[in-house]
This record gives structure tokens, C-alpha cells and sequence, in this order.
């Protein structure tokens, strides 16, 4: 699952990973085809990824107008920005997403305008113009609803807050597969050690609840976690544990920092220290890397700093990413 290539890859013999190559950047966000008697797509990517997602969808040799369901894990820009796109060219779709999520598909104003408070202004460079949705396509769920594609493939809806408020995972209950969203963080399965790394962005991130949710999926029988970024793993325990592992890891690094104010700037190097170390020097050059240690990693710093204003009744900081990818 790990290597580059241009095509779809076939997870399972009605699921198909999409590669919406965010930034131009391979192997970086999945969007999953799953079929059954009714088609559905997990995650969108942004805007910008809409025909590259079309392509994709019809390389599989499904007709995109005849998709029924367009499943958001959360409307975080980078997986549910493409929606409003992509459900003008699906005519049957309705778009699914949790239900304190859905008002921001159906005018995404203030979503837009809080990704600008982090990221800058850069946004529609980046991810393309979020387009708002019609109420009525909208089918707003909660944890534990499910969606019966057909053909036994029941697809049920897991409450998972932590990184955000309304986040979903989607659990193939058939097939024994989570699609974690950004849920246990994103997944570098082309680096050497398989890499898991965190994913904690302002406003709504919450370590403890984060770990709570991460938890309860050893409670799921799986085989496969998908992940939005990037691909599939077998090793269902272990990349758990390990999510659980790093969110704790950086909260207690966080913490001691500030206790001797720390600086945002101090305790982004201080996760780019982590995260090489855990990568190896061999990706420095690496696009997908790039991103990380010059753009994640510096909003992983602010969402935990964030938690931390939070908890002592302060207000984020606001503008912090202004460079182009």
C-alpha cells in the first residue's frame, strides 16, 4: 500500500483507495470508493482534488452520477472541502457528515474563515473555493447510525471527538475496516518505519478526548485501519497503541515546555526533533515530508497550545502559516 503509482489502488474486492494528491503531493489523502447494491465515497479532499476524485471514480468503472452517498469524516477543508464540488456532478448523492458538522457544509463561512485564522490566507490557493451544499442534500448522522450499501456491506458511523468536535470514523462492519479520518492521527506508510504521526489542529483538538476515542476502537473487530492520510495497515493494534502513545507523549512535552514558557516556535522544533527521528534524515527532501515538518507540524504546536489557552480561559493565536506548499 506504501508506493507510489498513478492508479487506483484495490483494498478489498469492493473497496478502492483514490489518491486526491493534495498539493500535488502523492500518497498523501485517500478518498475510498466502496461498493455495494449503492455506491459510496469516503472523504472528498478539497476542492482542488475534484477531477482528479472524478478520474478515480470513473477508473474503477462506476458512472460518478451514480454514487448515493458522500461520507465526510469531518469538514476539515483537506476532507470534506470538495464536497460542495463533487454533489453538483453526483445528482443522486446525499452528502453524510455528524450532525454538529453539517451547518458548516451548508454555508461554510465561518469554516472557511477560522482555516484562514490558521493557515493564512493562502486558502483557496490551496484547497480551492468551498462551495456550499443544499440543506436538503445534506443527511446529518451520529454515532452508531448506519448506511446499508447492499451486497452485506453495512457501513457504521462512530463518534470520534478529539480532533474535532464532529469527527466520524466509518466502520465497515462486513469488512472489518475503520476509515479513521484524522482519528489516530496520519499515516506515512512510505517511510522505512511506517510512520504514525499525530495530527492535533486549533480550535477543537483534545488530547484526552482523542485518546479516549482511540481506545474504544480496540473494542471494534478489525483487520484494516484506512486512513485519510495516507492508505491502509494491517497492524491494527500496534498503529493504534502507537497513536495513543504520541498523543500522550507531546501532551506531557507541551506541558513541561509552557512551564517554563515555551514559545510556539520552541515547541514546533521540539516536534520536528520527534518526528525526524522517527522518519530518518533520508526524507528531508521529500515533498511529502517537506509538508510535514514545514506545515503540520507547526499546526500540530498550535493545537496543543490551544488546548492548553483553553483550559486557562485564553484565546487562540491566530495567522500563523503564510508560506505556499
Amino acid at each position: 500500500m506504501g508506493t507510489s503509482m498513478m492508479e487506483n489502488r484495490k483494498v478489498t474486492d469492493s473497496i478502492y483507495l483514490i489518491d486526491a494528491k493534495v498539493f500535488g503531493i502523492p500518497d498523501f489523502t485517500s478518498a475510498y470508493l466502496i461498493v455495494g447494491e449503492e455506491l459510496a465515497l469516503v472523504e472528498t479532499g478539497p476542492a482542488k482534488s475534484a477531477p482528479l476524485i472524478m478520474e478515480g471514480i470513473r477508473r474503477v468503472g462506476v458512472d460518478p452520477r451514480d454514487i448515493s452517498y458522500l461520507i465526510v469524516t469531518h469538514v476539515h477543508l483537506d476532507h470534506g472541502g470538495g464536497a460542495g464540488t463533487l454533489v453538483k456532478e453526483m445528482p443522486r448523492a446525499r452528502v453524510v457528515v455528524h450532525e454538529k458538522g453539517a451547518r458548516h457544509m451548508v454555508d461554510p463561512s465561518k469554516l472557511v474563515k477560522s482555516s484562514k485564522g490558521v493557515f493564512g490566507p493562502l486558502i483557496n490557493e490551496w484547497y480551492g473555493e468551498v462551495l456550499p451544499i443544499e440543506e436538503g442534500r445534506m443527511m446529518p448522522v451520529k454515532d452508531g447510525d448506519i448506511i446499508n450499501l447492499g451486497k452485506g456491506q453495512r457501513l457504521r458511523m462512530i463518534g470520534s471527538p478529539g480532533h474535532a468536535n464532529h469527527h466520524i470514523c466509518i466502520y465497515s462492519e462486513n469488512e472489518g475496516i475503520l476509515f479513521t479520518g484524522d482519528a489516530v492521527g496520519i499515516y506515512l506508510s512510505d517511510s522505512q518505519a511506517q510512520a504514525l504521526v499525530p495530527t492535533t489542529p486549533p480550535p477543537e483538538f483534545d488530547p484526552d478526548i482523542n485518546i479516549k476515542t482511540i481506545e474504544g476502537f480496540f473494542d471494534l473487530d478489525l483487520r484494516l485501519l484506512c486512513f485519510s492520510h495516507f492508505g491502509c495497515t494491517e497492524r491494527v493494534n500496534q498503529t493504534l497503541s502507537k497513536g495513543i502513545e504520541w498523543l500522550m507523549k507531546w501532551k506531557d512535552t507541551v506541558s513541561e515546555m509552557l512551564e517554563t514558557n515555551a514559545s510556539l516556535q520552541e515547541i514546533t522544533e521540539r516536534f520536528r526533533q520527534d518526528t525526524e527521528a522517527l522518519l530518518g534524515p533520508n526524507k528531508k527532501t521529500d515533498a511529502l515530508h517537506r509538508w510535514v515538518m514545514e506545515h503540520h507540524l507547526p499546526m500540530c504546536a498550535l493545537g496543543y497550545l490551544n488546548y492548553f489557552q483553553r483550559k486557562k480561559g485564553e484565546r487562540m493565536q491566530e495567522g500563523m502559516f503564510q508560506q505556499t506548499p
